[in-house]
């Protein structure tokens, strides 16, 4: 499938990894898993704007949009909910600027 029609079927260029559960990680790969786990949170634990971002994954779905759209949405609603995995290249970056064994002598 060409990267085009990709973007627009819903599917994400990377996948978000998120805990859920017991801490249990899952990928989500398109609008449409992000729009089902949004679905199934629980209306007592929703922050504002957790309807538009479900929006505008029911409008990716539904072939109004970009897939990266969705995937900006749902980062956010990961990111507010604090159940984001962070990349690893974000973890190991973090790491070695924190950790002054990992700097170079002049």
């Amino acid at each position: 499938m060409p990267k085009e029609a990709a973007m627009r079927s819903g599917g994400f260029d990377v996948p978000v990894t998120v805990l859920v559960g017991l801490g249990v990680p899952v990928e989500v790969t398109s609008a449409r898993e992000a729009f089902e786990l949004m679905n199934d949170w629980p209306r007592t634990r929703r922050r504002i704007g957790h309807t538009a971002r479900m929006s505008v994954c029911r409008v990716v779905m539904n072939g109004g949009g970009y897939a990266e759209q969705a995937r900006s949405a749902f980062l956010g609603f990961a990111e507010d909910n604090g159940i984001l995995v962070p990349a690893l290249s974000e973890l190991v970056a973090a790491e070695a600027a924190t950790d002054p064994a990992h700097k170079f002598a002049a």
